[in-house]
């Protein structure tokens, strides 16, 4: 999806009802503003774990100051000015910040994904775009709040003049500002094409002996230096485009649904508070033109300050209180937008009774059609984000699933669940199959990486089944977070009795299933009869 038309502002009418104390208007800002917010901030941060407090605090510091916005039809360049001081407001606060992780350092511990690994991954970035993310790990800390904003101009987010309001430059101070950050990305990019090249050019081993693997805007600078004296690396740079063709139209990183959820419920309650007082002081200053309006949105700002009030007095009602708004926040978010990021996961509940031994598989004939009925799980309930009671904590997966299994469709019962060139396929598969098609369609159920209460598949080759891009893909474990939760899959059960579903660890909601195409994907849920039986698969016995 592209992103938005710098043409297509929030609706000043929205502006002007949420200033005046509309809350529906005032949520519907949020989620309009907050995929902006997050991706400025994300940017600007480098990805760093203060990002998701700097996103809450600028949303609520807009909806605490919206009553004061005379000028509704400036909404946008207010918003990012003030994202702007948030972000120069946390580097003041001394914080320690993180850096990339090497490379290469086998014994590093879990490596954190910084804000270029979320927009490559979440994007699925390839080629030059996913270069020019990757160069933005090469600038100094100094330079990412207006490469952050020139980087939303580039994609139709905002203009230029937004981008001077928000620095508090004049238009041609702003335009060098920019220019410079510009030239040095494409420095940037230059380093990164040869640094990565295969082979890379010889001369480059010198330089690069004493480099720890670190991007850095002064091994930006060293590298540089050879690159530009070295023709072997200019040719292999000589057909970069210019990273504003790249950007136009990019979309913006989708916004987590755990820090979405988040955002919604503290701007609901702060926004609702505010919007109160704030039209009682324009109430005022206008020499109390408005103030039957003014009373009416306090009345109905003041209804959920109450609800707060009279919640805050019993402690374990509050905090029920708070677990469902954040349900709901996040439902109301995830439906409205789209978003299927990943929010936080708490260990899953045991999805399976323990059953039987597998069913033994049966070659592709017209008898198979039918599916041998195991015994019947039991339903999972669903997931929340409150921690498991510790008196049902268990240390194992499942003794229902652990082992090699084979994965035979409900839908297509003579197809397994199989791999074509590393890419996750259904096929099919019996016992006039050759060896590799049967060791193919073969899978080892282990605790999964990511929690032990899930499950991780791997095949013959130890190569672990995840998602990438939502594709079902087959890869060796890279030891990072990131392809610990895409290797994790939660059974669930399936459309018949005795089969099982796989729900994705990090995407709650989605699912492995085959399209109609028998491809793997990561598919999120629909309330159908065929797309539940294109995600149910029968444990069989191993092929091999």
């Amino acid at each position: 999806m592209g992103s938005r038309d710098t043409r297509e502002r929030p609706d000043v009418a929205v502006v002007a009802a949420a200033r005046d104390g509309d809350r529906q208007a005032a949520e519907q800002l949020v989620g309009d503003c907050l995929p902006l917010v997050y991706n400025i901030v994300g940017r600007a941060l480098h990805g760093h774990g203060d990002v998701d407090d700097v996103v809450q605090e600028t949303m609520v510091r807009v909806l605490d100051g919206l009553p004061g916005l005379e000028r509704p039809d400036r909404f946008r360049s207010w918003l990012v000015a003030i994202t702007v001081r948030q972000i120069r407001d946390r580097w003041r606060a001394g914080r320690t910040w993180l850096t990339s992780d090497p490379l290469e350092d086998p014994g590093a511990g879990e490596a954190q994904p910084d804000f270029a690994d979320l927009a490559i991954l979440r994007l699925a970035l390839s080629g030059q775009r996913r270069e020019a993310v990757e160069a933005t790990r090469w600038l100094e800390d100094e330079e990412r709040e207006v490469l952050a904003l020139w980087w939303m101009e580039s994609a139709g987010e905002l203009t230029r003049g937004e981008l001077s309001a928000a620095c508090g430059l004049t238009p041609s101070h702003a335009a060098v500002r920019v220019q410079r950050v510009k030239e040095r990305l494409e420095t940037a990019r230059a380093v990164v094409r040869a640094v990565t090249a295969s082979p890379r050019c010889p001369d480059l081993a010198p330089v690069l002996g004493s480099w720890d693997g670190r991007p850095s805007g002064l091994w930006r600078k060293r590298l540089a230096r050879h690159v530009r004296d070295c023709p072997r690396c200019l040719r292999s740079a000589s057909d970069l485009i210019p990273a504003e063709g790249l950007l136009a139209g990019l979309a913006l990183v989708p916004v987590p649904i755990g820090l979405a959820a988040l955002v919604l419920a503290r701007t609901t309650v702060a926004g609702s508070a505010g919007a109160g007082a704030g039209a009682g002081i324009r109430t005022a200053a206008r020499g109390g033109r408005t103030t039957a309006r003014g009373g009416r949105t306090a009345a109905r700002a003041s209804r959920t300050a109450r609800t707060t009030g009279r919640l805050a007095a019993k402690p374990v009602t509050a905090a029920a209180a708070t677990a469902v708004t954040l349900a709901v926040a996040g439902a109301a978010w995830y439906a409205a937008t789209g978003s299927h990021e990943p929010g936080p996961r708490h260990a899953a509940a045991a999805a399976l009774s323990p059953g039987t031994s597998s069913e033994q598989p049966s070659a592709r004939t017209p008898a198979s059609r039918t599916a041998t009925p195991t015994p019947t799980p039991t339903p999972t309930p669903p997931r929340t984000h409150a921690p498991a009671p510790k008196a049902a904590s268990v240390t194992a997966a499942e003794p229902r699933f652990a082992g090699r299994h084979a994965l035979r469709s409900v839908d297509r019962p003579g197809d397994y669940a199989s791999q074509s060139d590393r890419l996750g396929i259904l096929g099919p598969v019996g016992a006039t199959s050759s060896e590799a098609a049967r060791q193919a369609a073969t899978f080892t159920f282990v605790p999964g990486l990511a929690d032990s209460h899930c499950y991780s598949l791997k095949d013959a080759a130890g190569r672990y089944v995840r998602h990438y891009a939502f594709r079902i893909r087959l890869d060796t474990d890279d030891a990072s977070a990131l392809f610990r939760k895409d290797a994790t899959f939660c059974p669930r059960a399936g459309s018949t009795p005795g089969s099982v579903s796989l729900e994705s660890y990090n995407y709650p909601g989605r699912y492995l299933r085959h399209r109609d195409d028998l491809q793997l994907w990561l598919d999120p849920a629909q309330d159908t009869a065929a797309y539940r039986a294109s995600r149910s698969f029968v444990l069989a016995a191993p092929w091999s």
